[in-house]
């Protein structure tokens, strides 16, 4: 299974983020060639692995691998028939995965294209994850096109795109949980972990330059705690849990820098919080332990998922 997931991410690294630079010193032609064969390689061995072999993990990221190449051949495209922009001379594929432009935006409209086709004929959750990926990037594209700025970091734009960020995450997180446990497949998973952590790090940037927004990223977080439990969703409890520390990085670093009280003062909530949860579990559960929790349960003891 290991082996699986890694030869797929492989395949989707090297037309992505690994290799990128290497595409420039071939032609266009050359690239959109390489493109389309590969990805219609491994649509054709995904659709076989799948419905013909039933194999269908490995059939499913062929799949995923296939749509994940589309935004490259989409700017050998471009390239070719002189619709790339001509204030975006001098950028490249490789300039994709590192700097927000509106010139992205036909390559990511039919990267969701494919996708959502890809999914449709598939029906493998991962190819969510490409999915939500495309969404981002076109939200913060789009913002360029509708303020007219190729937004760098420095410029007040930047600001829109981090709350352009923070809605489009809280939406991939909405629309997980429409799907939660009502599928098959299940295709929540990938939104849940990509709306996450976009959501910590945006707002990260978002609400820590001010007190008053440090607060309302804490209270983010504690939402995301408790909604992990709610729903059942480990990953909500694991972002939820990087921006709580988050939070306390910037208290450390900011608000009690010259503190010697603070560590203390968080070791004691630590142990606090780990003995409240031994007396909720000796209340709820209190002749299993802890062992519940851990999947160390014996054969008769239900799992935890």
């Amino acid at each position: 299974m290991a082996l699986y997931y890694f030869g797929a991410m492989i395949i989707i690294f090297a037309f992505t983020y690994f290799l990128v630079s290497q595409w420039e010193t071939l032609s266009s032609w050359t690239v959109l060639g390489i493109a389309l064969g590969f990805q219609a390689l491994c649509f054709g061995m995904g659709y076989y692995l799948r419905y013909k072999l039933q194999y269908r993990i490995s059939g499913g990221l062929l799949t995923t691998a296939a749509a994940s190449i589309t935004p490259l051949a989409i700017y050998s495209l471009e390239r070719i028939f002189g619709v790339w922009p001509a204030d975006a001379k001098g950028m490249g594929y490789s300039d994709y995965w590192r700097w927000i432009r509106p010139c992205w935006v036909y390559m990511e409209l039919a990267t969701l294209m494919v996708a959502f086709i890809a999914l449709y004929r598939a029906r493998f959750s991962l190819i969510m994850l490409v999915i939500g990926h495309t969404l981002w990037f076109l939200s913060m594209d789009i913002v360029g096109i509708i303020l007219g700025t190729n937004t760098n970091y420095g410029e007040p734009s930047w600001e829109a795109r981090r709350w352009v960020s923070i809605v489009i995450s809280a939406a991939m997180i909405g629309v997980a949980k429409l799907l939660n446990r009502r599928t098959r497949e299940d295709y929540s998973l990938w939104l849940f972990i990509y709306g996450g952590l976009i959501f910590m790090t945006a707002g990260a940037f978002t609400w820590l330059d001010h007190e008053a927004g440090a607060l309302i990223y804490l209270a983010t977080q504690i939402m995301f705690i408790v909604m992990s439990v709610k729903w059942q969703r480990t990953s909500l409890m694991v972002f939820g849990a990087l921006g709580f520390y988050i939070y306390l990085a910037h208290l450390a670093y900011d608000l009690f820098k010259n503190s010697p009280f603070f560590p203390i003062a968080l070791a004691l909530i630590g142990l606090l919080m780990i003995l409240g949860t031994v007396s909720f579990q000796r209340q709820r559960f209190p002749k299993m332990g802890d062992n519940r929790f851990t999947g160390d349960c014996d054969k008769g003891s239900p799992s935890p998922r």
